[in-house]
């Protein structure tokens, strides 16, 4: 069998030098000809249009030049895709994920096949019959667990006539594959998330089973050879320079036209976003991508491959989105990245997303364009409407019995603090004793303290999210939560520093601060609680 890996490991050098490149290699006229005669570009190719993109009147071109190419070339067509998530428990300590193993603020659930079912009523009825199935890497949900959940949207989409299934998930093995397409699934989508090895592997923590990269880079060999011949490939833009990881997806599609004969389905244009409870996802870096640079990405994979979809998605605004879709693209609407969100419509997910018009609205936009929607049909209203998990008042006072033992973790860790002023660390048994009553009050904080967050902010929404005032505020509460969940990781990582160093001043400061705000953050609580609830 082919191995992707093995071709990587020269092509990948390659690219480090075309990253370089200061001065296109060919003109823009011979590369948009190449693209639509061919049609297509290899990698060299897009390095010399990302030389003439350093110049803002030529990006004017690229993009006029890809929008053309994928006119003559792609059908006029854009295809409704919905993802629906499967689990939110997952192995992997990728730093930049919602989903992350360690991040104490992500609600975990597994969505089981009749609440599955449920979802699926709905979101057919909206009209959608392209359905892509999501999950993290969940060691409870295999790849035999994944293909109940296939079969059943199998089963579901041609009854009423027809539609596409696909799959985002761990990377699996070759048999798997096998398994999954004999039970209906047509594409599978992943990400490389970077191409850059060492960058990889600093995003990915020591220990999560998706460190592996050059399992991951021979995915689509495996997929193949499994018998399913629609790949959706790509990078999270972002993570790395966007021009090595934009020409390295471009080297990943051109070896699958060498050596497979094949036409990427659909290639991947998301772009790292805060998620709740991830800091290094939050802030700028080095490897932001703009706006500016964003766009021509796009057009850079519109040129590469004319007859591939490019995947929008509610990472981005629907006005970055709307103008930038083409023919024979890729179109998310409705998204909500949590197991059973479609029913909630409460609960953060794995990423920050946009909100999108209707989507009956967006199809007459494409219409408007000459474009037909695909995997879109009317709406039509549910035979039996899905249930919402039955809508319990808030417990008030078993809250408070859980803020009471809160609050007593809290005077023991104020206690902790006092005794590091005390002793600022020339005992180093006393130091160790002190270190170890703080990571108990770090499990208690983690675990039992970001669970009850997790369980009242929810009944919370549920109960009073109709009110705007009250959702305002609630609002306000699971930013508090978001907060200490943050706090919680920085003051860890003082402990660390304090171990070596001896010095408690960081530590005694920050513990200080985050117990007096979580003090007003639940009497806070308890005052919105009883005034809406007249208790």
């Amino acid at each position: 069998m082919s191995k992707f890996s093995e071709v990587f490991r020269v092509s990948g050098a390659r690219i480090d030098s075309l990253v370089e490149m200061k001065a296109p290699g060919r003109s823009l006229e011979d590369l948009f000809d190449a693209a639509a005669i061919n049609p297509g570009l290899d990698a060299d190719a897009a390095a010399s249009l990302i030389a003439w993109g350093r110049e803002p009147e030529r990006r004017a071109e690229i993009h006029t030049a890809a929008q053309r190419v994928r006119k003559e070339i792609a059908p006029s067509t854009v295809e409704f895709v919905i993802p629906v998530y499967l689990t939110s428990f997952c192995a992997n300590e990728c730093l930049y994920c919602g989903y992350r193993e360690s991040n104490a603020l992500a609600e975990r659930t597994r969505l089981s096949l009749d609440d599955f079912n449920r979802e699926l009523d709905l979101i057919l009825s909206w009209g959608h019959r392209q359905i892509e199935l999501v999950l993290s890497e969940d060691p409870e949900f295999g790849p035999d667990v994944v293909a109940r959940y296939v079969e059943l949207t199998r089963r579901r989409l041609d009854h009423l006539g027809g539609g596409v299934v696909g799959l985002c998930s761990p990377v699996y093995k070759r048999e798997d594959y096998v398994r999954l397409r004999g039970a209906g699934l047509e594409w599978v989508v992943e990400w490389q998330e970077t191409y850059h090895q060492s960058h990889f592997e600093r995003w990915h923590g020591a220990g999560s089973p998706k460190r592996d990269f050059e399992y991951r880079l021979d995915l689509w060999d495996r997929v193949v050879a499994g018998g399913i011949n629609k790949i959706a490939l790509g990078a999270l833009l972002g993570l790395y320079d966007w021009r090595y990881d934009a020409l390295a997806s471009i080297e990943h599609g051109n070896y699958l036209r060498r050596a497979y004969g094949l036409e990427p389905h659909a290639i991947g244009i998301p772009r790292l976003k805060p998620a709740r409870g991830v800091p290094a996802s939050q802030k700028a870096s080095r490897f932001t991508v703009s706006d500016d640079d964003y766009k021509l990405i796009l057009s850079l994979y519109h040129l590469a491959f004319p007859k591939s979809r490019l995947f929008f998605n509610t990472r981005e605004s629907y006005e970055m989105n709307i103008s930038m879709v083409a023919a024979g693209d890729l179109f998310t609407v409705d998204c909500d990245t949590f197991p059973g969100g479609y029913l909630r419509n409460d609960t953060p997910g794995q990423f920050s997303t946009h909100g999108f018009p209707k989507r009956q609205e967006v199809a007459k936009v494409f219409a408007a364009r000459g474009l037909k929607s695909l995997y879109l049909e009317a709406e039509r209203p549910l035979a039996a409407s899905p249930s919402p998990s039955p809508v319990v008042p808030p417990d008030v006072l078993k809250w408070r019995d859980e803020h009471a033992k809160i609050r007593a973790a809290l005077q023991d860790w104020q206690a902790i603090l006092s005794g590091l002023a005390l002793h600022p660390g020339e005992n180093i048994i006393e130091r160790q004793s002190a270190l170890a009553a703080l990571r108990m009050t770090m499990h208690f904080f983690k675990t039992y303290a970001m669970d009850h967050c997790r369980r009242e902010e929810n009944a919370y929404f549920r109960t009073f999210a109709t009110s705007p005032d009250s959702a305002a505020k609630i609002h306000v509460f699971r930013d508090g939560h978001e907060r200490l969940g943050i706090d919680l990781g920085e003051f860890e990582r003082q402990m660390a520093s304090y171990q070596n160093s001896g010095d408690p001043t960081v530590l005694r400061s920050l513990g200080d601060r985050v117990i007096r705000e979580t003090h007003e953050h639940l009497a806070g609580e308890e005052r919105f609680a009883s005034g809406a609830l007249g208790r």
